[in-house]
C-alpha cells in the first residue's frame, strides 16, 4: 500500500479517502489509532490516505490536486458557492443581524413591562 496523501488531521484523511472511494479508487485511512496515543502533543504525519491498488495512482493524484485547489480557493475567500447561513451577500447578513437585535430588545422591554 502506498501513501498517496498526508492529511492535516484524521477528519481530512477520511474526506479524501471517501472522495477517492466515490470515484472507484480503493483507498484507506492509515494511522487512525496512532493519533490518540500522542495525548496533548501536536499530531503529525498520523493521518494518511493509502491506495490499495497502485494502478490508480495517477487518477488519485489528479483528484487530490483538484481537491487541494478547491481548498486553497476556499481559504483565500474566493468563490465557495452558497453562504452557509443562506444569506447571499454581506449586506443581507448585516440586515438580518440588526433585525434580530431589534427583536431581542423589543422582547426584553416587553418582558420588563416597559412596552405593553
Amino acid at each position: 500500500m502506498e501513501t498517496i496523501y498526508e492529511a492535516a488531521d484524521i477528519l481530512e484523511a477520511h474526506i479524501v479517502a471517501g472522495m477517492l472511494n466515490a470515484e472507484g479508487i480503493e483507498a484507506e485511512v492509515a494511522g487512525y489509532y496512532q493519533q490518540g496515543g500522542v495525548g496533548e502533543l501536536a499530531p503529525r504525519d498520523f493521518a494518511r490516505v493509502t491506495l490499495l491498488d497502485e494502478r490508480d495512482r495517477e487518477r488519485a493524484r489528479a483528484l487530490i490536486r483538484t481537491y487541494e485547489q478547491k481548498d486553497a480557493t476556499d481559504d483565500e475567500g474566493g468563490p465557495t458557492g452558497d453562504a452557509p447561513d443562506g444569506a447571499g451577500a454581506d449586506g443581507e447578513s448585516t440586515r438580518l443581524g440588526l433585525l434580530l437585535l431589534v427583536g431581542a430588545i423589543v422582547l426584553l422591554l416587553v418582558s420588563w413591562g416597559v412596552l405593553v
